[in-house]
């Protein structure tokens, strides 16, 4: 790749900016986590049927993370390979705010067309296109490893602080406006319309200046998707990474999902969740140590370290009862630094990973691999809600109901604690065969001299 010169005005603008797109999607994920809730207290759909339609649209993702993985590798345009594709955060926006405004007039069938689309859209074309051009993205937009971990730092700080401000919000609006006529459709404009603005920052302020592709590897145009997918199939650390990220999705998804419910019902208030998304803003600073971990060769231990102090909390909420004091502390315990950190600090695994593809296969695969690793979250997501759905509809839940059976207070006790913490202990489980971390020095100066021999031979 060919150095580029940084200028300190535009290091300092390119963290930021690099982080809009994150947070504005984090905010319109953590809004989508609510679909369940939706669709069960407004719409009046059986929690059952909704789980299974989330369960089935994840069918048209497994189809589509590869194939815009596939796309996003073989593009060229004149704003480049990946950013064009940033332009899909104004569909996400709008296709979100539409998702939530159903019309009350329509029977159960045509809500359950709108429902089930409108989330296929979303998910399957317009958070698909967006994760999967992010890496590559990334690797193009500067070629100083130093910028690209300050932006990877801004970035986890804020995906975390900007949702977390927003979880805080969102009760209130949905206590305030979520059993009006068109109240959803308000809740959804306080946050689209802002959000869509700043998220696409990153388009209109980072520019794609890196053109040639590492010296001594396959360059991506040139591979098919064949032999993409075989080497991907070859790299075992990307599958134990990819089997932790699914489980972390639905696992941080099931907690939001269930949340609601938790408050309604067991806790008898959904004003206190605000209570609980303050706690979030305590899992980024987490991230402030998180440099010396990468230094000292340790990033690992320290996700490990979050899911441990996930499980004990997870397991106090499920003793604590209706008591909120426990509640709290037991929260405070699973979220700093907690799962979520996995995906906060992902894309540093991703590249560990895409090195030793490229080490034991001699190709390097960058979008399609990312893709294999967005659609694992995006069906642990889809997965969660489905779960709950089931869940519920399994236990008795009544949609709309004032109280609920002691079944369904029960279930949702155990998916807002028990459940959440057997979930950590299996990302514990897979996490110790990733070793991967240890072999980084090793396969970075392999591939160095691969790449230096290539140069000379060119020469």
């Amino acid at each position: 790749m060919k150095p580029q010169t940084e200028t300190k005005p535009k290091n300092r603008m390119y963290a930021f900016a690099w982080s809009t797109r994150g947070f504005s999607l984090g905010v319109n994920s953590l809004l989508l986590m609510q679909a369940t809730f939706y669709a069960t207290q407004s719409l009046g759909l059986s929690a059952g049927l909704v789980g299974t339609l989330f369960l089935v649209s994840k069918i048209f993702d497994g189809v589509t993370d590869l194939i815009a993985g596939y796309i996003i590798d073989k593009t060229h345009t004149k704003w480049g390979k990946a950013r064009p594709y940033e332009l899909f955060l104004i569909p996400t926006w709008i296709l979100t705010v539409i998702f939530f405004s159903t019309p009350a007039s329509m029977g159960t069938t045509g809500k359950i067309i709108w429902v089930f689309v409108l989330y296929v859209l979303i998910q399957a074309v317009c958070v698909t296109f967006l994760s999967a051009s992010e890496t590559t993205f990334l690797a193009r937009s500067t070629t100083d490893d130093e910028l690209r971990a300050k932006a990877l730092t801004v970035a986890g700080i804020l995906a975390m602080l900007v949702p977390t401000i927003a979880s805080i919000i969102l009760p209130q609006l949905i206590a305030k406006w979520g059993s009006q006529p068109g109240g959803w459709t308000k809740i959804m404009l306080v946050y689209a319309v802002p959000l869509t603005i700043v998220g696409l920052f990153r388009f209109f302020f980072i520019k794609e200046e890196v053109e040639d592709e590492t010296a001594g590897v396959q360059k991506k145009d040139d591979i098919t998707l064949k032999e993409g997918l075989k080497a991907i199939a070859k790299n075992k650390y990307l599958f134990l990474f990819v089997g932790a990220t699914f489980i972390c999705a639905v696992n941080n998804n099931l907690i939001s999902g269930v949340g609601t419910y938790f408050f309604q019902y067991v806790m008898g208030d959904i004003g206190k969740m605000s209570l609980i998304g303050m706690l979030g803003l305590l899992t980024p600073f987490t991230l402030l140590i998180f440099p010396m971990t990468v230094r000292k060769g340790y990033a690992m231990n320290f996700v490990k370290l979050g899911l441990i102090l996930a499980v004990v909390g997870n397991i106090l909420k499920y003793f604590a009862g209706s008591n909120m004091t426990l509640v709290l502390i037991g929260s405070i315990i699973a979220a700093v630094p907690g799962s979520s950190m996995l995906q906060m600090i992902g894309s540093l695994f991703m590249i560990q990973c895409m090195d030793y593809g490229e080490w034991k296969t001699g190709v390097r695969v960058e979008a399609m691999m990312n893709s294999v690793n967005g659609f694992a979250s995006k069906v642990g997501a889809g997965i969660a809600s489905g779960f709950l759905g089931v869940l519920m509809g399994a236990t008795g839940f009544v949609s709309g109901a004032p109280t609920q059976s002691a079944g369904a207070t029960t279930a949702i006790q155990m998916g807002y604690s028990v459940i959440p913490a057997i979930f950590c202990v299996l990302m514990l489980v897979i996490l110790h065969f990733y070793d991967l971390e240890k072999k980084q020095g090793e396969i970075r100066a392999d591939l160095a001299k691969r790449a230096e021999v290539a140069q000379k031979a060119a020469e």
